[in-house]
C-alpha cells in the first residue's frame, strides 16, 4: 500500500504578499518606475499593462511585496517629484 500526501501550496507570509504601490495610465512610465525599483533591489510587477489599445485611459498598477511597499513608495515619490 502506498500512502501519498497531498501537495499543498507554500504559505505566503503577509510580508511576501503583493500590494499596490502606485498606479498610472502610461505604460511607458510604469516600465520606467518598475526599472527604478528593480535597480534599488525591489521586485516589482505590473498589472494591466496589456491594455495597450486603451493607453492613457485604464489604470496600470505597480505591485511590490508588502515588506518593500513603504520603501517603494518613497522611491516613487522622490522619482515622481
Amino acid at each position: 500500500m502506498t500512502v501519498t500526501t497531498p501537495k499543498t501550496e507554500p504559505e505566503t507570509t503577509p510580508a511576501m504578499q503583493l500590494v499596490e504601490v502606485y498606479s498610472v495610465t502610461d505604460a511607458n512610465l510604469a516600465e520606467i518606475i518598475k526599472a527604478t525599483l528593480q535597480r534599488d533591489g525591489i521586485s516589482c510587477w505590473i498589472e494591466g499593462e496589456n491594455q495597450a489599445g486603451l493607453a492613457g485611459v485604464l489604470k496600470i498598477t505597480l505591485l511590490a511585496r508588502a515588506k518593500d511597499a513603504d520603501r517603494a513608495r518613497r522611491i516613487i515619490e522622490s522619482f515622481d517629484h
